[in-house]
């Protein structure tokens, strides 16, 4: 009988730790700062638009020479100056920061490569972050918590 008690305390502690401990003081991170995949991160009246290539690499077939953010901030223009992203040094990660009054929270984007390449957004991520746009694919959604 003992030794069942102390088999069944020990698988007890081992299924505790195994869920794991919070110290409380822990902060939650929000899906956007948390994922790279969503496309962009809010900084108090910032948003920093974000294209990891290792999360669109798939669908980048050509080397990258631009990266645009198309919205509805900006008529979803592809060639748009003001609205390309950079990648000054060349970790894969292209970005681009604007204000929250140049690109509004619910702004709908997606990115473009190279001005032609519609990248589709990872469907794995929230919904939230998600839209239809209307050809059979996805569009980002500038979503502020």
């Amino acid at each position: 009988m003992k030794k069942l008690n102390a088999f069944l305390s020990l698988a007890v502690i081992i299924a505790m730790l195994s869920v794991g401990c919070t110290s409380g003081g822990e902060t939650k991170k929000k899906a956007s700062e948390a994922d790279p995949r969503v496309g962009f991160e809010v900084k108090g009246d910032k948003v920093i638009f974000s294209l990891h290539t290792a999360v669109y690499g798939g669908q980048i077939l050509d080397e990258i020479e631009s990266v645009t953010v198309a919205g509805e901030f900006n008529g979803w223009d592809t060639a748009a100056a003001d609205w390309q992203a950079s990648d000054d040094d060349g970790d894969g990660i292209w970005t681009l920061e604007k204000t929250l009054a140049e690109a509004p929270c619910g702004s709908k984007f997606k990115f473009v490569v190279n001005q032609v390449d519609w990248m589709q957004p990872p469907t794995e991520i929230d919904k939230k972050y998600l839209t239809d746009d209307g050809f059979g694919g996805f569009n980002l959604v500038l979503a502020c918590e």
